[in-house]
């Protein structure tokens, strides 16, 4: 650094720290100014006075509060001081005080003028991300209802559910390990009255809106803890862990070096995870037998105890919906979207789910014309905290994952030996891309069939894939073809693969076009960006009202939320909250190179 501009720093952060202190002195005298009104006029008018209620940890939220707030205040005075100029000195005061109390919008707003205005653009990488981490923080604290509006969350938490609150009716899926039912909470006729009907005039979901999903138990011992070991794959998004026969706390202790996968909107809604004896349930005797203990059928081969599962329950599956009718384009690239939107939140958690397929991945068509795709069934996941998402693998016994049709190359040519590895990184982004054609309304070339010449995971070339419809955007084509090359190291990053899917569906059409080659600046990109976060913090107001006024909008039909609907919404909040200038700019560059 030279002498002079050594000289200018330190003469600009002279000037900020006297002019912080002078602030300091007068922000506090007109504070106890405040205050002596405040108390005058609580004297004078006789105000009835309400007893409060003071939490145990007051003093430390307290502490914790007002170091947030300095904190929040040096960041927003460093950024608006760069990002406007003299003539907005008021403005930016009164927007500092706003923002000092939780209203970011104005702050976006602010930001986002000045960009576009060009009298105060910021010049720094590091300052650019700087307000893409605002942005994170910001829309990720809009509370999205997510998964079903007329499911209170927060019941779980605070009174965990088990088999004898639940009422369990017919059943919907059976598989090799599990048997899945309708279920509704006993007793609690408002709260299953107060779910909403779905556009296609599914009143069983009305009444069960629930799944309870029984894993099928062979030979675990019937001991809560044992079962939570030996099942904990099955676990992994849940986000209440709770057994009615007694484990201690240190043994929950023990079983918690295994990953969890926090809350998101492309990944399956369970509730609660629980161990019970197995009841005597419809159809138990014909659907699965064997599954049963002695004491329910003599032939039975099942253990007394086993896991249950707490579910929101789905439409149907992507399997069955796209046997139903054909999708339009827009949609089609929405539900890849999702989908890729779900494997950047499992990768970025270490978590490799190794059994993608149609069958696996549920809808909720609550919006019949943009439904919101999640990702379920982890029962073959890797969530390991110690190796991550590279595995060592060492013997043949080591299990590999699920659907042996869609795993990756790289997964099924892996030998083992003291030094190999299995790298999951991009073995779910590989299955995306095979999924993808059935997406797009063709077959899946790795499944084979009737008049299909199936490919081999690992045996087949990149020339052997089928081209996609020519009413596939092109780019959309290229991300396909990525998707599914042989070799994991020229895949996209999962987050910068999403982002292409976004960058499509929201981006400025200039941005797109095939004859620019210029990649927009980071000014450009963060000023799109505010925009996007302005509007879903304005537009999107109504996820955050009350309990009670969303189901009220819901029963009257009201769907969609400002200009676009709710799942399409759901998705920009994704997106937004895992925002950076470097992978956006990423995806740009691949998109103009193509």
């Amino acid at each position: 650094m030279s002498v002079r501009a050594l000289g200018t720093r330190l003469f600009r952060h002279g000037q900020a720290y006297v002019r912080h202190i002078c602030r300091r002195d007068f922000n506090s005298s007109t504070v106890e100014k405040i205050n002596a009104v405040q108390q005058l006029t609580a004297t004078q008018g006789q105000v009835q006075n309400t007893p409060r209620i003071i939490p145990r940890n007051f003093a430390l939220r307290n502490v914790g509060l007002q170091v947030g707030l300095h904190a929040r205040r040096i960041l927003i005075d460093n950024v608006l001081n760069r990002v406007t100029n003299s003539l907005a000195a008021e403005l930016r005061k009164k927007t500092a005080r706003r923002i000092l109390f939780g209203d970011s919008a104005p702050f976006f707003a602010l930001v986002g003028v000045s960009l576009a205005s060009g009298t105060g653009i910021l010049t720094k990488e590091e300052e650019l991300e700087g307000v893409c981490w605002e942005i994170r923080e910001a829309v990720s604290k809009v509370k999205w209802h997510y998964h079903d509006v007329g499911i209170d969350e927060r019941r779980f938490e605070e009174d965990p559910i088990t088999l004898k609150d639940l009422e369990l009716d017919s059943p919907i899926a059976k598989g090799a390990n599990a048997v899945v039912y309708t279920a509704k909470i006993k007793d609690d006729e408002v709260q299953n009255h107060e779910v909403s009907r779905t556009r296609s005039g599914d009143d069983s979901i009305a009444k069960y809106p629930f799944a309870v999903k029984m894993m099928f138990n062979y030979d675990i011992q019937s001991n809560a803890m044992a079962i939570l070991k030996a099942m904990y794959r099955e676990t992994v998004p849940a986000r209440v862990y709770y057994s009615n026969i007694g484990i201690t706390d240190w043994e929950i202790e023990l079983s918690t070096n295994k990953r969890h996968l926090p809350p998101h909107p492309n990944v399956v809604a369970m509730f609660s995870v629980f161990t019970d004896y197995i009841p005597e349930l419809k159809e138990a005797k014909g659907l699965y037998p064997a599954a049963l203990p002695q004491r329910l059928y003599s032939e039975g081969e099942g253990r007394n105890m086993s896991l249950f599962l707490l579910m929101k329950r789905y439409n149907c599956s992507l399997q069955e919906y796209l046997a139903q009718d054909a999708l339009s384009g827009r949609t089609s690239i929405i539900l890849l979207a999702q989908l890729l939107e779900g494997i950047a939140h499992l990768t970025a958690h270490g978590v490799a789910h190794r059994d993608l397929k149609s069958d696996n991945l549920l809808l909720d068509t609550t919006e019949e014309s943009t439904p919101i795709l999640v990702i379920s069934d982890f029962g073959c996941c890797s969530a390991d905290r110690s190796y991550g998402l590279q595995l060592p693998y060492t013997t043949f016994d080591m299990d590999k994952g699920g659907n042996a049709a869609l795993m990756a190359p790289e997964i099924v040519s892996q030998r083992p030996g003291t030094f190999s590895v299995l790298n999951y990184t991009k073995s779910d982004l590989w299955a995306a891309g095979a999924i993808a054609y059935e997406i797009f309304g063709m077959h899946n070339p790795f499944y084979g069939g009737r008049g299909y010449e199936r490919l081999k995971s690992n045996t087949y070339k990149e020339e052997d894939l089928p081209d996609l419809p020519k009413t596939v955007p092109p780019i959309v084509r290229a991300l396909v073809k990525n998707l599914l090359s042989p070799n994991p190291n020229r895949r996209l990053h999962p987050e910068i693969a999403s982002n292409v899917c976004q960058l499509l569906l929201w981006a400025p059409s200039g941005w797109l076009k095939p004859n620019v080659s210029k990649v927009p600046s980071s000014a450009e990109i963060l000023e799109w960006l505010l925009c996007l976060t302005t509007k879903v913090l304005c537009e999107g107001r109504i996820n955050n009202m009350a309990h009670s006024s969303v189901l009220e909008l819901r029963r009257n039909n009201v769907y969609r939320v400002g200009r676009r609907t709710y799942p399409e919404y759901l998705l920009i909040s994704s997106f937004l909250c895992r925002a950076r200038l470097s992978n956006i700019k990423a995806a740009l560059t691949w998109m103009h190179n193509i």
